[in-house]
């Protein structure tokens, strides 16, 4: 009787743990059918800059100031205004862009 209590522990220990194996294994399938979703979701939704954010950095070498690559804000800027360079952000080597009116004069 005593075997037979201790065999069914065992089996039921392993059941538990299966099951927990599976769950653990299911949650992360839906967590990451969950993320992409989320992602795919706000992927399709365009924010849109606002007037003091910076929607690009064109990042410059050093003494130079030749431009090396662009880096774009992911924000959209807003109807009738385009990204145009504003400013100059010495500590990290980079000119700011911000959306002004197309035909405005330019910012110095």
């Amino acid at each position: 009787m005593a075997r037979l209590v201790q065999l069914c522990s065992a089996a039921l220990i392993a059941v538990l743990l299966l099951s927990n194996i599976q769950i653990s294994e299911q949650a992360n399938i839906f967590l990451k059918d969950f993320s992409r979703v989320a992602r795919s979701a706000t992927e399709n939704k365009t924010e849109i800059c606002s007037s003091n954010t910076v929607c690009g950095w064109a990042i410059y070498k050093p003494f130079t100031r030749q431009i090396e690559s662009f880096v774009k804000n992911p924000c959209e800027c807003p109807e009738n205004t385009q990204c145009v360079r504003t400013s100059e952000d010495l500590s990290i080597s980079a000119y700011e862009y911000k959306c002004n009116r197309i035909n405005a004069p330019p910012v110095q």
